[in-house]
């Protein structure tokens, strides 16, 4: 699987922030819901109820035994027909045919562990080693970045990650269906807490 990693902590660049909600006639809709209240509250977000690969992943990363929770997320799709350019089949690990359509999502992850939550180093070594997993993991048409970003956590300053996770194809279904395997492959590997654990010799 093609897979990327990198840092994002520029004046200007997105903060992970908890709790979160959309302005204006969105707010209502479009707002941070904990799913660490119960799995009752994914019916809650509009992407879930469209898209059981993300609605699955939502529930699983929010588990009790997760060493993770979610802040926000988003699903897309995308086509040369509406106006997208095609996707590089190189970036994709994809056949040239097979880069017309595409679908991703995104979730924001934080982490449980309060000191994990504080440790840029701890999460910029755990990603760089995800990634390395990820690259191993057999899968085409489709590509991982994670970015690392701070995160305002009610009140509480720290760092989180935003997961992408994106498939493409030569019709919109053989692209979902590219996307929902790729984010079910990754799921696994994200939520390993043997790869949060300090490398043996780590600072």
């Amino acid at each position: 699987m093609e897979a990327d990693w990198t840092v994002a902590l520029a004046p200007g660049d997105p903060v992970i922030t908890v709790p979160w909600a959309a302005s204006g006639d969105d707010m209502r809709t479009c707002r941070f819901v904990d799913l660490r209240l119960g799995p009752h509250m994914v019916d809650e977000i509009e992407e879930a109820r469209s898209k059981p690969a993300l609605r699955t992943a939502l529930l699983l990363l929010n588990a009790a035994t997760s060493p993770l929770w979610t802040a926000k997320c988003d699903a897309w799709t995308s086509s040369v027909d509406e106006g997208a350019e095609p996707f590089d089949p190189y970036e994709m690990d994809a056949e040239p045919g097979d880069t017309a359509f595409g679908a991703g999502s995104y979730i924001d992850l934080l982490p449980r562990d309060v000191s994990f939550l504080a440790g840029f180093e701890r999460q910029e070594r755990w990603i760089r080693v995800v990634t390395e997993e990820l690259r191993s993991t057999s899968a085409s048409a489709a590509r991982v970045e994670l970015v690392l970003r701070r995160a305002e956590v009610e009140g509480t300053s720290g760092f989180g990650v935003t997961w992408f996770v994106e498939g493409c194809g030569s019709t919109a279904q053989r692209a979902g269906q590219r996307w929902a395997e790729a984010l079910d492959l990754a799921l696994a590997v994200v939520m390993d807490v043997r790869l949060m654990a300090p490398r043996p010799g780590a600072g």
